[in-house]
């Protein structure tokens, strides 16, 4: 407490000197402010400058590239619109000597013609006309096979992508990125050229037909020349530049970095330049439009080169400005210190505890009446802190008296304590209740925040049903457990036990029939003295145990079980029957003597939990030796790493118990009566006819193919891998897939429609499986058994 104080005191006393230092400072800022601001409008003119350079050298690009893509224009619209170019485009067959020589003529006298009017910056021209496969361009008249052997080869295409994707495709009129060209630079030479990269120009043919596709004609752009007007921009700025077309297509550039979508979509809602951060580097951007190409030339300069200029300011400032800073602040450090010493010291002198020498200021008095707040402040949050944690003490003290800790103690000096924890006992006659919550239909049970839900209801209708004759006390144990901890009043000594049974009847009707909450009630007998809680609290736990005897949602007092018998029924002849039957593979035979054990032990007679456990055990000790005499693989029959012991004794009741043991003894039956006759074929038999029955069930699988034969699913898989030759869920998977592929012959049922039917909810999960089994999807395998529309149609 004295060390918050003391921090508190220390942090208070710093506001003077703040007060000083933040005024001082004003005053050195002023002219820093001012320079800084003179420093931004610096910055600012030179940036705006760099960017009318960058666009200027920019719009120079467009206009000598515009200039160029005119030559295309014109020499287009000199071919395009001959006159001869509609008829030869219908001709189909050059086998008409007449007809051969309008493309000889057209070669000799037109294209050959047109070269003379270009410049270097188109390297080459030819037409194609698609229904005679006939390429014609300057000097050389072939079909497309021979024109791509011999002549032009771009580079990562096949004839067969290259014919289709480029030479029969419409283009209208459009411009393609940048295509490398491997072959056929120098017809003459005996080995490949150098690459030469063009931009490709395509118009679809004839030009006064939109639905005809007959042709169409290409111009290559030399590549190189758009570079030579690119070096100046590039060489000024170091900018990459880039030439995108309308539909956002990369037509070409100086960089191998891609062009960004993201960066395309901003352009088109931002004006230029603007700034952008691209593969980690902060970058500015600037880009024009030409309506010529529909175009648009989009240089990417780093900050670091377009900037250089105000990043040399910013240096010099900023060296200026710390010198200044430095310079300051030793000065305001120096003034600080020479005005607030006095200060200091008054404050020093409280917190040791000295009288304070001469009058002090305002801030002192503030600093002396924050710190009686505080300790007022301190004081109260300390009483409020120990309210919150009296239910926790309360708790504690009844769970200690519960487990035996402590003895009851109704005497008057220990009256302080109980009013202290809000207890107060009526007399020291008690009695204990355990309230088990088994399942709960309106809750979640796996949500933690529903089980605080319930047994908070079960706390306050106990303590309500209680309340009225005696006191009562909850105390919660665990997640889905609470004790009850019933103070009995004098004056109702005679009816106490009568008043018990009725209290756990109430509650066990009122939880159950209106919040639907399935609980199990355990009652101690009444005891009085000091160690009447902890006398009650084991009869109670016993009283509890008795569960795996009269199962789930049951009442259980403690004197009902205290004359149970101490003996139960399993003798050596019924044992060696059980054995016999099992390794005789006599299935009914061993469910009906499993249930008369049962029947004997549990419905004729009473039985303690312990004995009902050394039961159940010994009948399984039976099963294991049953499978040792055998010589039975038990992974075989039960699967690996699985535990019979511990899957009959994880169930809380003897009914439950018993419906896991009859489970198992069936399965090691029905394995002796597999393995010992010609059953086996018939039983694989009825599982496939069983899973090609089932192919449409989402839910097909091994669970529900061992709940139909009633076996363990890993001995079904054993079995069907061990006599089919082949893993059962391969084999559904397969028999789904085949009467996939029946239903595709019908067109009026969708992918979708088809997966459900073969037994998938989801059809991506179906279209992963088809391929992973056929290679190819449903939907290709679909078009692969369509019959042939192009024959038909011929």
């Amino acid at each position: 407490m004295k060390l918050q104080l003391h921090l508190r005191l220390f942090g208070n006393r710093r506001n003077a000197l703040k007060t000083l230092i933040v005024s001082n400072l004003f005053i050195l800022l002023i002219p820093m402010a001012m320079g800084l601001f003179l420093y931004a409008k610096v910055e600012q003119s030179l940036e705006k400058s760099s960017n009318r350079s960058n666009a200027a050298m920019l719009e120079q690009l467009k206009l000598l590239l515009d200039n160029k893509l005119a030559e295309v224009d014109i020499l287009t619209h000199q071919v395009v619109f001959d006159p001869k170019l509609d008829y030869m485009l219908k001709i189909s067959d050059l086998a008409n000597s007449a007809d051969k020589y309008q493309f000889v003529e057209f070669m000799r006298d037109k294209m050959t013609r047109y070269r003379s009017m270009t410049s270097s910056f188109i390297f080459d021209y030819f037409v194609y006309f698609s229904r005679s496969d006939t390429i014609v361009k300057a000097d050389v008249l072939t079909d497309s096979r021979s024109f791509y052997s011999t002549y032009y080869t771009f580079k990562g295409q096949s004839y067969e992508q290259w014919r289709k994707g480029l030479l029969t495709s419409p283009h209208k009129v459009s411009y393609l990125p940048v295509a490398s060209l491997s072959r056929g630079l120098n017809p003459l030479a005996s080995i490949e050229n150098i690459p030469k990269e063009v931009i490709v120009y395509a118009q679809t043919l004839p030009v006064n037909s939109q639905s005809e596709n007959l042709g169409n004609f290409f111009v290559l752009i030399d590549v190189d020349q758009i570079k030579k007007m690119f070096a100046q921009l590039e060489a000024a700025s170091h900018s990459n530049i880039y030439i995108i077309d309308n539909d956002g297509q990369t037509i070409m550039s100086t960089s191998t970095t891609p062009f960004p979508a993201e960066l395309l979509q901003r352009m088109e809602h931002t004006d230029a330049p603007f700034a952008y951060r691209l593969a980690g580097v902060d970058q500015m951007v600037s880009f024009v439009s030409s309506q010529r190409a529909g175009f648009k030339y989009v240089s990417i300069t780093p900050n670091d080169v377009f900037m250089q200029q105000v990043n040399q300011i910013q240096r010099w400032s900023l060296g200026l400005f710390v010198l200044c800073l430095i310079a300051g602040l030793l000065a305001v450090g120096a003034g600080v210190y020479r005005s607030y010493k006095p200060l200091q010291k008054t404050v020093n002198a409280i917190m040791r505890g000295k009288p304070m020498s001469g009058r002090p200021s305002f801030d002192e008095y503030e600093f002396i009446r924050q710190t009686i707040e505080g300790s007022m402040h301190e004081e109260k949050h300390l009483r409020n802190t120990l309210t919150r944690q009296t239910p926790f003490i309360r708790a504690n003290y009844l769970s200690r008296l519960l487990h035996g800790y402590m003895d009851v103690n109704v005497s008057a000096e220990n009256e302080e304590s109980l009013r202290f924890m809000d207890l107060k006992f009526i007399s020291d006659r008690f009695a204990v209740l355990l309230v088990k919550i088994e399942d709960m239909q309106h809750f979640s049970e796996e949500d933690e925040q529903q089980w605080a839900l319930a047994r908070f209801i079960v706390s306050n209708i106990s303590v309500d049903l209680i309340e009225p004759r005696h006191k009562g006390f909850p105390v919660e144990l665990d997640r889905d457990r609470l004790a009850l901890l019933v103070n009995l009043a004098t004056e109702r000594e005679e009816k106490a036990e009568a008043d018990i049974r009725d209290i756990v009847q109430s509650l066990y009707e009122i939880i159950s029939q209106r919040f639907k909450i399935g609980i199990t009630v355990a009652a101690g007998r009444i005891h009085q003295g000091p160690k009447a809680i902890r006398d009650s609290y084991p009869e109670a736990l016993a009283a509890l145990e008795y569960r795996l005897i009269l199962g789930k949602h049951a009442i259980i007092y403690f004197q009902d079980i205290v004359s149970t018998k101490q003996h139960y029924y399993y003798p050596l002849e019924i044992e060696v029957q059980l054995t016999n039957f099992v390794r005789s593979g006599d299935t009914d035979n061993v469910g009906k003597l499993l249930d008369k054990i049962y029947s004997m032990n549990f419905d004729s007679s009473h039985i303690t939990p312990e004995l009902g456990r050394c039961l159940f055990f010994n009948v399984m000790s039976t099963f294991l030796k049953i499978l040792n005499s055998t010589n039975t693989n038990q992974e075989d029959v039960l699967g690996t790493d699985f535990d019979p012991i511990k899957a009959v004794f994880s169930h809380p009741t003897a009914e439950d118990m018993q419906r896991k043991t009859k489970e198992l003894y069936e399965t090691l039956t029905r394995s002796f009566n597999v393995e010992r006759s010609d059953h086996s074929m018939q039983l694989l038999q009825e599982m496939v006819a069983f899973v090609d029955c089932s192919l449409g069930d989402p839910n097909l699988g091994l669970a529900l193919i061992a709940d139909r034969f009633r076996m363990t699913p890993q001995y079904i898989s054993t079995f069907f891998k061990k006599n089919q030759g082949q893993n059962l869920l391969d084999y559904i998977t397969q028999k789904r897939m085949q009467t996939a592929k029946r239903l595709m012959d019908n067109r009026e049922l969708t992918i979708a429609q088809i997966a459900q039917m073969v037994g998938y909810n989801n059809d991506v999960v179906f279209i992963r499986a088809f391929k992973k089994l056929e290679g190819i999807t449903p939907g290709k395998f679909r078009d692969s058994i369509a019959p042939d529309k192009t024959g038909s149609d011929a």
